[in-house]
């Protein structure tokens, strides 16, 4: 699973499985989202 920072652009692969609450690198809280994966584009269309 790969994340996204909505507010800085930085992208991470979480250690623990989990969303964090704050971004590890520019530490805002609930700016963090899935990054969606290319099969999952591919069902929406």
């Amino acid at each position: 699973m790969k994340l996204h920072c909505s507010d800085c652009n930085y992208q991470f692969t979480p250690k623990t499985g989990k969303v964090p609450e704050r971004c590890p690198y520019c530490s805002k809280p609930g700016t963090i989202e899935k990054v969606k994966e290319m099969q999952e584009w591919l069902d929406e269309v």
